[in-house]
């Protein structure tokens, strides 16, 4: 099987400025996915979409090829899976390469793991599926989890409010959250049903790296980082 591992990368950002190259651990933040997607080249083919000349520039240096992604695809509003298609295209075009899978590497997710990225790969290949994704242990009760309006009125924001509240004992490790940090299907998959997630079609893989924080935001630089040093100890 032939998986492009996908790394999208533009240049503008709202929540966190310069994004790309914001330092984490004295490297710009791009530079640990590189790493990673480098890591990986036995088992997917590593490319990078992006808008900017900088960043193809920087990528190259780590022996990431790419390629530079038209403007309508690299605004605020602009699919994910416009991205991945035009690439599939843009590789199919000019580099005569096809590709039977795409795997999903965004450059906000510096925490993730080699050894268990190649596991859900593995996972994915030995069991035939269509599309699996990572996920986190969610440290929050779910039942205890509220939206609230700007006139402060509030209501639960599970829909299954009318069981009894379980007690954190009850629901502990029974519950997890969508980290971003790698995603995997099928080609034929995405084109079916243009996302990598659909209930009861996708395969969630339990990642082993409490809270694996996706960065958008100052907050969410500063934790990553805190947890990066613990997951290191």
């Amino acid at each position: 099987m032939k998986i492009l591992g996908l790394i999208p990368a533009r240049k503008g950002s709202k929540g966190l400025k310069n994004k790309n190259f914001t330092k984490f651990f004295r490297k710009p933040l791009i530079h640990f996915t590189l790493k990673t997607a480098y890591g990986l080249n036995k088992v997917l083919y590593p490319f990078i979409s992006s808008d900017s000349p900088k960043i193809l520039r920087y990528s190259k240096k780590l022996s990431i090829d790419g390629y530079l992604r038209p403007k309508k695809y690299a605004g605020d509003k602009s699919k994910i899976i416009d991205v991945i298609f035009h690439a599939l295209n843009w590789l199919k075009k000019n580099k005569n390469q096809s590709f039977d899978a795409v795997a999903l590497l965004q450059p906000t997710s510096p925490n993730r793991k080699s050894q268990e990225i190649k596991r859900c790969i593995g996972l994915f290949k030995k069991k035939r599926l269509n599309s699996i994704f990572i996920c986190s242990k969610m440290y929050q009760h779910p039942y205890e989890c509220l939206s609230i309006n700007k006139k402060g009125k509030w209501n639960f924001l599970n829909k299954i409010v009318n069981k009894k509240l379980l007690r954190r004992q009850e629901y502990e490790g029974s519950y997890f959250y969508i980290d971003g940090s790698f995603y995997i299907a099928k080609v034929n998959f995405l084109k079916k049903y243009k996302t990598f997630l659909v209930k009861d079609k996708s395969h969630p893989f339990i990642s082993s790296i409490p809270l694996n924080e996706d960065i958008n935001d100052k907050f969410d630089l500063k934790l990553a980082k805190l947890l990066n040093l613990q997951n290191e100890k």
